[in-house]
């Protein structure tokens, strides 16, 4: 299916639906008002506006509009409403000008030979047929010849007759979208046939919008969820003024609720794939179930069903392995009653087979993983490079210490909240930001006494900062300069001797505590380039997070990472999908890293695989992570 152009918008494909604000006849004649209409609209946030323009005498035979009362009775209020409410040529200039002037496309539908004439000097982005003019294919190649697309409403009419405009549509090679439409102002729920959409796509295979004259918005909602790539509804000012289409019309505050909800669907809809998003990964963990010993099991028992059960929290192996487990001997070690039972204790080689492999690999960067002190242990026989402690907040509260010493170098990566506080260093109230000041002092604290147990505890180590600039109801964009200004003041009272604060670009929308946050700050790659190099802070690159923001706000991530990496100092890597698929494994996301792997391995940066979860079952993802991009780049 083909996209097509808009002025500088895209229509048809993944783009978001088009927008019309149909003003119509709704402005009665009057320019102050159509203005307002179109303030209203903008506010709304549409794509573009619409008007028509008809030439009366041009476009009904001589002695109809002379003896306007003959008409049936609706014919004679539509046409009396019409001849009150047309626009001046020298008003339709000045509305399209008014439009330009506000960021708006301006569009017209014209209603005869002469209109289109007229029209055609305003160098509109595309002309709209209406239905009742869809079989006119005079005007419609008339309209062609303007090389601009066309929007066509197929209302009040007969499939055979679509399949005839569609035939003569081709012929003549113009651009076009087709609007399901039902002509009766306001239409019948009962009368609107929706799934007519879906029948118009598969048969003609072209881009289809819908044209709603139905009450309120949840049809228009229905239409763009059912593949509708433009939308068409009528604006007043208010729904009892006289004229045939207030009726059908939505006020402004409906009219920005409209446009919210279709952006909130398109949302929704995402894509035709099935992985756990960044707040359900949360949820399973602590909702699901894991396989675990209903007693004391010692090496050398074989597993019956009656020695094991499901049980929260999914930390453990996943239920749906239960049968590979019963019926094989336990070969590493006794399991406590109620331990995870997990794949290395019934086959050696889950655990150390990614090892080995990995040791004959010419890993040519520095990688290391992600632990925390309660599970290090278990994952050293990976021979990382070096280890990256994420501290928590009971880690931090509880000052646990430890004796150990590592042979391995250190990196550390802040703490996200304190109990129910999300750590905001950019925090608008600084309340909020004194006590995420307070309490990362407390977590450098305990880092340096981290850094005496492991190798380069005599040298700077990298310290990963979350900059904060979220906000749970929206994304306080215009506030960006605030909140890094805020940033570097929080970032200078943090008592880093003997650590390097790497600031980390984040997504655009975080998940903390299981719920959604709008980020504002440090996302945006010429930004945080800017904020490194006036301040000297080296930056922690997630790909993912870099990712998820191109995909939100319509980057090119190969380009954002050429643009971010003179100022990176770290990198933290896995995949990333649509909005919020974050930290998955290498492969299983969007992320093209054939491209971005070849500008990274450029760089002698350490690489630290983040995938989500991956330190279950002695870090088996994290490895098949290094593995992976070992494949996709020889030069890793």
């Amino acid at each position: 299916m083909r996209e097509i152009k808009i002025g500088n918008k895209k229509v048809g494909g993944n783009n978001p639906a088009y927008i019309i604000a149909e003003i119509g006849l709704n402005h009665q004649g009057d320019v102050g008002l159509a203005k307002r209409l179109i303030d209203y609209a903008i506010e709304a946030g549409v794509d573009a506006v619409k008007f028509q323009k008809r030439s009366l005498k041009d476009g009904y035979r001589s002695g109809t509009l002379e003896n306007i009362e003959k008409e049936e009775h609706g014919g004679h209020y539509l046409l009396q409403h019409i001849q009150k409410s047309e626009l001046s040529n020298r008003d339709m200039k000045k509305l399209r000008d008014y439009s330009l002037s506000r960021g708006v496309d301006f569009l017209c539908t014209p209603w005869d030979e002469t209109s289109l004439k007229f029209l055609s000097s305003m160098n509109l982005p595309a002309y709209k047929i209406a239905s009742a003019d869809m079989v006119n294919f005079r005007l419609i190649h008339e309209a062609s010849k303007l090389k601009k697309p066309l929007i066509i409403s197929t209302g009040m009419s007969f499939m055979s007759e679509i399949e005839s405009l569609v035939d003569f549509l081709e012929k003549i090679k113009v651009e076009y979208v087709l609007l399901h439409c039902n002509g009766t102002y306001p239409a019948p729920y009962h009368d609107i046939n929706l799934k007519f959409i879906e029948a118009m796509r598969a048969k003609f295979n072209c881009n289809v919008g819908y044209s709603g004259h139905e009450q309120g918005i949840a049809v228009s909602l229905a239409a763009v969820s059912m593949g509708a790539k433009l939308i068409e509804k009528h604006l007043t000012l208010d729904r009892n003024m006289p004229g045939p289409d207030h009726k059908a019309s939505l006020e402004p505050g409906e009219f920005c609720e409209l446009v919210k909800q279709i952006r909130n669907v398109e949302s929704a809809m995402g894509e035709p794939v099935r992985y756990p998003s960044r707040g359900e990964f949360l949820n399973r963990e602590i909702l699901s179930k894991s396989i675990v010993a209903v007693r004391n099991l010692k090496k050398g028992s074989v597993l019956k069903y009656s020695d094991v059960e499901l049980r929260s929290p999914g930390k453990g192996t996943n239920p749906l392995k239960l049968n590979f487990f019963i019926g094989k001997k336990l070969i590493k070690r006794d399991v406590p009653k109620h331990d995870y039972l997990l794949e290395s204790d019934i086959d050696l080689m889950s655990g150390e087979l990614h090892s080995q492999i990995l040791r004959g690999l010419p890993i040519k960067h520095r990688w290391g993983l992600v632990a925390r002190m309660s599970d290090i242990d278990t994952l050293l026989h990976h021979k990382p490079s070096f280890v990256e402690i994420h501290l928590t907040d009971s880690d931090i509260n509880q000052n646990k210490t430890y004796s150990a010493k590592y042979d391995y170098d250190l990196t550390v990566h802040g703490p996200e909240y304190n109990g129910d506080l999300l750590l905001n260093l950019s925090s608008l109230d600084e309340n909020i930001r004194q006590k995420s000041i307070d309490f990362f002092n407390k977590a450098l604290a305990h880092a340096r006494e981290l850094k005496k147990l492991f190798r380069n505890r005599n040298k700077i180590v990298k310290f990963v900062v979350h900059p904060g600039g979220m906000n749970m109801e929206s994304a306080l964009l215009d506030k960006i300069p605030e909140l890094n200004k805020n940033l570097l003041r929080s970032l200078k009272k943090l008592k880093s001797q003997g650590f390097e604060l790497l600031p980390e670009n984040m997504p655009g929308l975080a998940w903390y505590f299981g719920g959604q946050w709008h980020q504002a700050s440090f996302m945006d790659a010429d930004e945080i380039v800017k904020f490194s190099k006036k301040t000297g802070y080296g930056i922690t690159f997630d790909t993912s997070h870099a990712a998820l923001y191109c995909n939100l706000y319509g980057k090119n991530l190969e380009e954002y990472t050429k643009k971010i990496l003179p100022v990176v100092k770290y990198i933290h890597i896995s995949d990333g999908a649509k909005f919020n698929g974050e930290g998955l494994q290498i492969g299983d996301g969007s992320i093209d890293f054939k491209r971005i792997l070849a500008h990274l391995v450029k760089s002698d940066l350490w690489f630290l695989p983040e995938i989500w979860q991956g330190h279950k079952f002695g870090g088996e993802s994290f490895i098949k992570a290094i593995k992976n991009l070992k494949s996709i780049d020889s030069n890793f």
